[in-house]
């Protein structure tokens, strides 16, 4: 009997639902961010769309600001506030679509059409001063997550430095080698996953991150993408490693439709060529093995 191939399995699943999940429809997995809504522009009244979107929200919570407001420095300076000097803006992209003529071997006109990506820089609003709109959050009253004793053994049992605490953001510091995950009472039901899921998954997801150290399997070291694709790629293989790590410890049994629209926001800065996702997947595969062999240490 052919041995099952979970991680092939999941990764052909995910790939079924790329193109059915609509990155306008995101539901990010936190209380205060899910309260928020969608990465703002308060110039233009515009929400940043495709991308931006997971991009912009995971730069608020490494940075941790408060705010989901964004802008570029002269949009800031139109609306009567200053970017602060020294502060480091978050890129963006957006595409524009170029139209050609051109003769075809029959003589006739034949138009084409070539996308064209223009990238600018944006501030959050916790980067300005002069800008007096304030978000509230709105965290639960109650804690809906519920804990799960196998997960939290098997987290435990790869001596991963896990931090919980009431400031916004879930991120692996690289430079201290900790995981900072919020409070569970931040994890609120989304469309597509309970608080419990999302907890859970968004947990797993920094500890594939954890994996890649440099003295652990070193994946900046891997000659897999180019080096302007790594932090998109990291990415997909943090999200792929979360999904594989949900299905072999019985969080979901199937693949979460939030799984691939995330994969699908980083796929589409990885130009949507679906061939990274192998490539992370197998990443993702090596980062489970290596917290199960961990298990037994």
């Amino acid at each position: 009997m052919a041995r099952r191939d979970i991680f092939q399995e999941v990764t052909d699943k995910i790939i079924t639902l790329l193109d059915k999940v609509d990155l306008d429809n995101y539901q990010p997995p936190f209380a205060e961010l899910a309260a928020q809504g969608w990465p703002t522009n308060p110039v233009t009244d515009h929400r940043y769309q495709g991308v931006n979107i997971p991009s912009l929200w995971f730069d608020q919570q490494d940075k941790q600001f408060s705010s989901n407001h964004w802008a570029t420095y002269k949009q800031w300076k139109e609306r009567g506030a200053q970017v602060r000097k020294g502060e480091t803006g978050s890129p963006i992209i957006f595409y524009k679509t170029l139209v050609k003529t051109e003769e075809n071997e029959q003589g006739e006109d034949e138009e084409s059409t070539i996308p064209m990506a223009r990238f600018y820089t944006v501030f959050n609003a916790d980067q300005v001063e002069g800008y007096d709109h304030h978000e509230g959050p709105n965290v639960n009253d109650t804690d809906l997550v519920q804990r799960i004793e196998a997960v939290d053994s098997f987290c435990a049992g790869t001596g991963a430095d896990i931090r919980h605490g009431e400031d916004r953001g879930a991120y692996y510091h690289r430079v201290l080698d900790y995981i900072h995950i919020p409070a569970t009472i931040q994890f609120v039901d989304t469309g597509t996953a309970s608080a419990t899921e999302n907890y859970y998954a968004t947990l797993l997801h920094e500890l594939t991150h954890w994996t890649g150290a440099a003295h652990r399997l070193n994946r900046d070291k891997a000659k897999t993408c180019k080096d302007t694709d790594k932090y998109a790629f990291e990415e997909l293989i943090a999200e792929l490693g979360a999904a594989f790590l949900c299905s072999h410890l019985g969080i979901t049994q199937t693949p979460r439709e939030d799984h691939a629209l995330y994969i699908k926001g980083w796929l589409e800065a990885l130009r949507d060529d679906k061939k990274y996702i192998f490539k992370a997947s197998a990443q993702a595969a090596k980062a489970v093995d290596f917290l199960k062999e961990l298990q037994d240490q």
